[in-house]
């Protein structure tokens, strides 16, 4: 009796995980516009399903009590052991895949995935002298557990690793500046920025931003010492462009004169189609001898769906002068859901100040838009604001390396001469100073 009942509570485990992973995997499958991701995992669940309902079958047959032949429980099919071994490749799969999922979420998953190894084990050292074991049936579980596990991990890598670590695409900018006329006191300049998805798989715009500096430059000679020139290096930029020793002139910090986004957020980039915008700007005549126009994007791959649904908030934090935006990630998945948390964020965050000065509030000529993916959740608020410093802070991650950026100069004005006024507040220019 004890053996009958072992082998429907098997048969039993059967029919719920698979009823579990039939409803799944179909509902995921349906999803238009799915990553190849979420359909591979959904295909995979839909077979693990299947078999398991035809082992659940098979142990059914088996509990029967009439099919016994002088109170032997007959043997066992392959497919019966097939299923067990598939759902031990379910609870490592869950296993690896949950090693994200955030607070409860986590201690929820690990359980569940120990229950099908377990349940799987128990099948195994029960049932497991039924099969006659041969060479072709060793290679074919060997082979079975082989390509799901690589699925599994691979699984895990792509959504949990590549994803976010590649959050930038490969996206040429280009800018231009310059000088069209004159008019009641002040110049116009025409400034124009061209994009385009060069990485060869189309990408979500999360963020973009330009700014037009001005400076004022002085007549400053200076010899170009070892110490000076290993100035500019020997430490952290963020704008390298901005920061560098000039012999001959020195420049001030420059001023804002302009800022914006110059590309939709959200908007969908497809490879190798061009785009671009025009500008014009109005500066006082004669106050500036350099204009800088620099512009900055960041992107996303567009299998990451964001929520076309909600737009993003945005908002500053107590003592923080940046500026976060909060978008919702759409993942519609259901074994996303239950395995990862329901509720997907991207944090954006738009630098308008000196990020190591955060007490700052005169806005940085440096100005730059970067993103963070924080862990899913089951919660449906955002991320906290003790969240989002752990994202943006000096531990976390740099941004993709393939971050665009594009600048250029123009000169307008003469180099000025050092006055009265200045010689108070710019070193000595010629000798040691």
């Amino acid at each position: 009796m004890k053996l009958v009942v072992a082998i429907y509570a098997f048969a039993a485990s059967f029919l719920v995980v698979g009823a579990a992973g039939i409803v799944v995997g179909v509902h995921d499958a349906a999803l238009a516009r799915a990553p190849f991701g979420v359909t591979l995992a959904s295909s995979v669940l839909i077979v693990i399903s299947i078999v398991l309902f035809v082992g659940a079958y098979d142990l059914v047959r088996l509990g029967r009590r009439s099919t016994w032949i002088g109170g032997n429980r007959p043997p066992c099919k392959p497919i019966a052991l097939a299923a067990f071994l598939l759902l031990f490749l379910l609870g490592i799969y869950v296993v690896f895949s949950g090693i994200r999922a955030g607070g409860a979420q986590r201690i929820v998953v690990f359980i569940a995935a120990l229950a099908f190894m377990v349940v799987a084990i128990l099948g195994v050292l029960v049932f497991g002298k039924d099969i006659h074991i041969t060479l072709a049936r060793v290679t074919a579980a060997l082979a079975l557990t082989l390509i799901g596990t690589s699925i599994g991990l691979w699984e895990f890598w792509y959504q949990n690793r590549y994803v976010p670590a590649h959050a930038g695409r490969a996206v040429a900018l280009n800018v231009s500046l310059r000088l069209v006329g004159q008019k009641n006191g002040l110049d116009v300049l025409r400034a124009s920025v061209g994009y385009e998805d060069i990485g060869g798989r189309s990408v979500s715009v999360l963020g973009s931003a330009y700014t037009l500096t001005g400076s004022g430059v002085t007549r400053c000679a200076r010899e170009p010492t070892v110490s000076r020139v290993a100035s500019f290096f020997n430490s952290f930029l963020t704008d390298p462009q901005r920061a560098r020793f000039m012999g001959n002139v020195r420049e001030e910090i420059p001023r804002v004169l302009a800022a914006g986004k110059f590309v939709g957020d959200g908007k969908r980039l497809d490879p190798n189609v061009t785009a671009g915008r025009d500008f014009v700007f109005f500066v006082s005549r004669g106050a500036y001898q350099l204009l800088r126009f620099r512009a900055q994007l960041f992107a996303i791959p567009a299998s990451v769906q964001l929520s076309q649904r909600t737009n993003p908030e945005y908002k500053r934090l107590l003592g923080d002068n940046e500026l976060y935006g909060f978008w919702r990630v759409d993942d519609d998945s259901w074994f996303h859901d239950l395995v990862y948390g329901r509720e997907r964020w991207v944090v954006l965050r738009y630098e308008l100040v000196d990020p190591t000065n955060t007490a700052s509030t005169q806005t940085s000529p440096d100005l730059r838009v970067t993103a963070r993916f924080p862990d899913p959740t089951w919660s449906q608020k955002r991320p906290s604001e003790a969240n989002v410093r752990r994202l943006f802070g000096n531990q976390s991650p740099p941004s993709d390396a393939n971050e665009a950026f594009a600048g250029t100069e123009i000169a307008l004005e003469p180099v000025a001469e050092p006055n009265v006024r200045d010689q108070g507040r710019l070193p000595k220019c010629t000798g040691g100073g």
